[in-house]
């Protein structure tokens, strides 16, 4: 079986009984949505047309916040729905980021993610989900796909159907009948011009909307959307950078021959920050052991703990003085997937495309040789830094002036629109003068000196742009609407 819905927008007269029925039905909070209608307009007056589009859960058949929840907390049902156990979620957020249709949101009282699960205890009942009880033109359509003769595979057969963002590869099971493009693509539309009834929210992502409406002209204009805030914040930017410091501290040492304990006691102190922070974000700390209690082997954020865990326990046997060759490479390549795996995370983001750039696992690696070299520079002044800061630097740069054609396949349009706001956009003071001025041309200039002392002044700068950059990484890549 495989539920899902067919939505006729020929019917939809934009009356938001489905989303008062469903917040009804199912207890949800005040500002957030399991489904709602998004309004938007095309044309020049006189010749001017509203639309409207129902957005909700696709109930995709290769769900990616399944794949990426950590503990199994997001599963899919044999009936083909996709449910949240809220008694397991973790409040890690990383469904969310993983939706590329904005279809889930964090009860702020219970500290775990929701979202549709087409009215689950209905359907078990023989009953219509509530959404489609109440629809007044009967235009939200539910049935089986995987049955033949139901009437939604009669009309996915028969019509030209479409579906939200194909390319993400999701295999949504939510399909409209002439919806409006602009509707279906955020790419199309832009909120710059204000909203119908309600003043638009100031922060990065209406100076986001801003930046573009100067930039190009947008086919339409949404004129009444709900909220979707960015979930990830500081304490996502600071984890990149301390985790950034647990690896390249002890790459870097090694590297130049540092000897002695205070290179694996500085890694694990970083690590230790890295994990106090990734356990901080979590909406429910209190289950943080779910994580290796009851992993879920396919996400990425399972298998960094795993990781993280692993490269702190080799950390601390170098401590008594164990130093075997052989501990130290298994040490160096703990190191090195502890600096690159999020990578792999962020690639399972399919909502946030900037993450999910070509080549992000070896630019994460040489940020951790800019952060670790970096900073053993300022506590240790070894010779054998300064070229190895020089080349992090070089390579850093270089990856960073190539960012515009990391694309991942299939996204370009969106990579292209969400790189321009950190080359040309709100984010590019920042990333031109504080990560690309102080942090990489600055440092490399102060480190052609022969005096150490500026050698410490070039740490100093290589980090502050290491952590601006990062921080951009995050900040900007959930910048722009993606529904």
């Amino acid at each position: 079986m495989q539920y899902g819905f067919v939505i006729d927008q020929t019917r939809c007269i934009g009356c938001h009984a489905c989303t008062v029925a469903c917040k009804s039905e199912n207890g949800v909070p005040l500002g957030d949505f399991r489904t709602w209608v998004k309004y938007t307009e095309a044309g020049a007056f006189p010749e001017v047309k509203r639309s409207f589009t129902v957005l909700r859960c696709n109930q995709c058949s290769a769900a990616p916040c399944v794949e990426i929840c950590p503990v199994t907390a997001l599963h899919k049902r044999p009936d083909g729905i996709v449910d949240v156990d809220p008694r397991i979620c973790i409040g890690c957020k990383a469904c969310m980021q993983a939706c590329p249709y904005d279809a889930l949101y964090l009860n702020d009282t219970t500290g775990t993610a929701q979202k549709c699960h087409f009215c689950a205890h209905r359907m078990e009942h023989g009953l219509a989900p509530a959404c489609t009880a109440v629809c007044p033109t009967e235009a939200l359509i539910p049935g089986d796909f995987d049955d033949p003769e139901s009437r939604v595979s009669k009309m996915k057969r028969s019509q030209d159907l479409r579906v939200r963002k194909p390319e993400a590869g999701t295999g949504p099971n939510v399909f409209y009948v002439e919806a409006a493009a602009a509707g279906l693509d955020p790419l199309q539309t832009s909120a710059a011009g204000g909203y119908l009834w309600a003043n638009q929210q100031p922060g990065p992502q209406l100076d986001a909307q801003l930046f573009e409406a100067f930039e190009q002209k947008a086919k339409a204009r949404t004129v009444y959307d709900v909220a979707h805030p960015p979930l990830w914040g500081w304490m996502v930017s600071t984890y990149l950078f301390t985790k950034s410091q647990a690896a390249g501290i002890f790459l870097a040492g090694m590297a130049a021959g540092i000897p002695g304990l205070g290179i694996p006691m500085l890694s694990l102190f970083f690590l230790a920050l890295t994990a106090v922070l990734l356990v901080g974000d979590l909406k429910r700390p209190d289950r943080f052991l779910s994580i290796l209690l009851r992993p879920q082997w396919k996400s990425w954020l399972c298998k960094g703990a795993v990781i993280l865990s692993a490269y702190g326990a080799l950390l601390a046997t170098r401590l008594p003085g164990w130093e075997h060759p052989a501990l130290s490479l298994v040490t160096a390549i703990a190191a090195t997937l502890t600096a690159g795996y999020t990578a792999w995370l962020f690639g399972q983001c399919k909502g946030r495309v900037l993450w999910m750039k070509q080549g992000l696992f070896g630019h994460l690696i040489v940020q951790a040789g800019v952060a670790g070299s970096g900073f053993l520079l300022l506590v240790h002044r070894a010779e054998g830094l300064r070229p190895l800061l020089a080349g992090s630097l070089l390579l850093h740069l270089v990856l960073t002036l190539l960012e515009g054609r990391l694309s991942p396949p299939g996204r370009e349009a969106e990579f292209a629109r969400t790189v321009r706001l950190v080359s040309h956009g709100p984010y590019a003071w920042r990333h031109w003068r504080v990560g690309v001025g102080i942090g990489i041309l600055l440092p490399f200039a102060l480190l052609c000196s022969d005096n150490p002392a500026l050698w410490a002044l070039a740490g100093v700068g290589a980090l502050m742009g290491l952590y601006v950059e990062e921080d951009i990484l995050v900040r900007a890549g959930q910048a722009l609407p993606i529904s």
